[in-house]
């Protein structure tokens, strides 16, 4: 297994502490080395003892968010000539997410590294421009544009033992500040993917829908004299926020109220419009056609100093304000949500991801309104805060969502995924969509898993053998369809059929009984536990989602009652 497998050191069942080992036959590497948000001290990072008895031979930075980047100096303090490959723009950014992150460190007094540190792992930051491979490790990698945030990469990885497509957080859908993924023109095959799940069980909607929604309630509620606040991420997010209000601001869809940027944005803000080369050509475009600034224009301004912020607090007028962190777990965003929260004529918009302890996410489960625990201003923990102001999410996400992340694993055509960088429910919603055909694995912290196919197959339900013999599932023991290599022979057919039936719920077994027609020929049905999916109240989907193998039964007799799924 360690001449080609991987390890998740963190972020592989959660959103935060991303890491991952793989293991070559050539050598090690590592990708990422991010922190926990709203974690402090050793609580936030990935499990970096691991790397004891595997030292990685070079690592890769696959772009500069706090989840993904935040650890590296604690890695370089370990391991100091390690050598950090990523792209130009991310090596700058990156710079500016640790310097934070040290000082958020120092000011909770539990830092996880030292200005030494920080200099270390900033000198280690190796710029490689997208489509560029690398072979000088005995395994190879090539970066290509993840469409996430400015300089963001995925990363193809090439071994003698086989090829891994590393998606690192993807985004499909352009934005201002980034066009989509890039994707090969043709299926390209490798062994494996290993995918991130942020989104597996979501189907986003349209994103100009959604900016359409978003900056109708934004002028909503400035026009009745309010102010919204965009808890954001500074990186990326925020930008992208700041462009969609200044192109609504000229249009006129927006009354032209200042527009402020407060935290962590301000110096990210500064940072993108010295990197205006490496931003998408229409963005280019636009600065030079108007000969103004792409960010900061108009009425798009800066929070100077701390008077400033408090006289935009406390103002009378209608503001709209930007400012970190996105999930209010941090940053300079709990002190404007505090005062303006509990105002019912506010607005507090969430556009970003929010994971399950993050306030952003308790906000958006208030429904009549309520009371929500906020950092306190003094530093010490949470305090409650009144909260009537309008709370509304809308889907400005800069990762892809089930449909997204669906395509491009189907164009690496692997034999095998790997599901990360996700909660529960996305995970397992990405895996009922892959697992029929290919084989899917949602590895847990610290589990070393194969990156070789094993054959191994979650089939359909309904299986029909289209040559001679019984009609049975797939898997199950006896007269198995698999062939001794765990390959389906090439003389079996899978079918799927669509018929319309009816299902009964049986109080007293607690179970759904369904009654399948009479042609429908043999047991299509094996033992095990099914998962049903009702739409407006029709059945449209049974599958099976743990299998019992067992020995071979006879055919059941058609128009029998079949226990479809168990309701507990």
């Amino acid at each position: 297994m360690a001449d080609f497998s991987f390890l998740g050191l963190g972020g592989t069942d959660e959103v935060g502490a991303s890491s991952y080992l793989y293991r070559f036959t050539e050598g090690r590497l590592l990708i990422d080395a991010g922190l926990r948000p709203g974690q402090i001290g050793d609580a936030a990072l990935p499990n970096l003892a691991l790397l004891a008895d595997s030292p990685p031979d070079t690592m890769i930075l696959t772009h500069a968010h706090l989840d993904h980047a935040a650890a590296v100096p604690v890695v370089l303090r370990q391991f100091p000539r390690l050598k950090v490959y990523c792209t130009p723009a991310t090596a700058r950014l990156a710079a500016l997410t640790l310097a934070d992150t040290f000082k958020i460190g120092q000011r909770q007094g539990q830092p996880l590294f030292s200005a030494r540190d920080l200099q270390r792992a900033l000198g280690a930051l190796t710029p490689l421009d997208y489509f560029e491979r690398v072979a000088d490790y005995g395994f190879a990698f090539t970066f290509f544009p993840a469409g996430h945030l400015l300089g963001a990469a995925s990363v193809l990885l090439e071994s003698s033992a086989g090829t891994v497509f590393h998606t690192a957080d993807v985004n499909n859908v352009a934005t201002h500040v980034t066009p989509p993924a890039w994707m090969p023109a043709q299926v390209t095959a490798v062994d494996a993917v290993v995918s991130e799940s942020t989104y597996g069980d979501t189907q986003l909607p349209a994103r100009k829908e959604q900016v359409r929604n978003f900056v109708a309630a934004t002028a909503q509620t400035l026009r009745q004299g309010g102010k919204v606040l965009i808890p954001s991420f500074a990186l990326g997010r925020a930008q992208d926020i700041a462009l969609i209000l200044q192109s609504a601001i000229a249009g006129k869809q927006l009354p032209p109220v200042p527009v402020y940027l407060d935290g962590m944005t301000r110096e990210v803000t500064s940072t993108y419009q010295e990197l205006l080369p490496l931003l998408p050509e229409a963005l280019q475009n636009r600065a030079e056609t108007s000969r103004q600034p792409p960010f900061l224009s108009g009425t798009v301004q800066l929070v100077t100093d701390t008077a400033m912020r408090e006289k935009i607090i406390e103002g009378r007028g209608p503001a709209v304000v930007i400012s970190s962190s996105g999930m209010l777990h941090a940053g300079v965003s709990p002190l404007y949500a505090r005062q303006w929260l509990p105002d019912p004529d506010n607005a507090l918009f969430i556009v970003g991801y929010q994971d399950a302890e993050a306030p952003g996410r308790r906000l958006l489960e208030l429904e009549n309104g309520g009371e929500i625990l906020l950092p306190d201003p003094a530093g010490e923990g949470f305090s409650p805060v009144a909260a009537y102001a309008h709370i509304q999410r809308y889907y400005l996400s800069a990762h892809a969502d089930q449909g997204g992340l669906l395509g491009l694993i189907h164009r690496y055509a692997p034999q095998k995924v790997l599901l990360t960088h996700g909660e529960t429910a996305p995970r397992f919603a990405l895996r009922s969509f892959l697992d029929t055909k290919r084989e899917v694995v949602l590895p847990a912290a610290g589990e070393e898993i194969s990156l070789l196919d094993s054959g191994k197959r979650r089939r359909s339900f309904l299986g029909v053998v289209t040559d001679k013999g019984k009609s049975k599932p797939k898997g199950t023991d006896g007269d198995s369809a698999d062939s001794a290599d765990g390959r389906p022979p090439q003389a079996t057919k899978q079918l799927h059929r669509r018929f319309t039936t009816e299902v009964n719920y049986d109080p007293e077994y607690h179970v759904l009984v369904m009654q399948i027609p009479n042609d429908i020929p043999g047991q299509i049905f094996g033992s095990g536990q099914y998962t049903v999916e009702v739409v407006r109240g029709k059945l449209t989907k049974v599958k099976m989602t743990e299998q019992q193998v067992q020995k071979e039964e006879p055919d059941q007799a058609p128009n029998q009652g079949i226990t479809a799924a168990k309701t507990d």
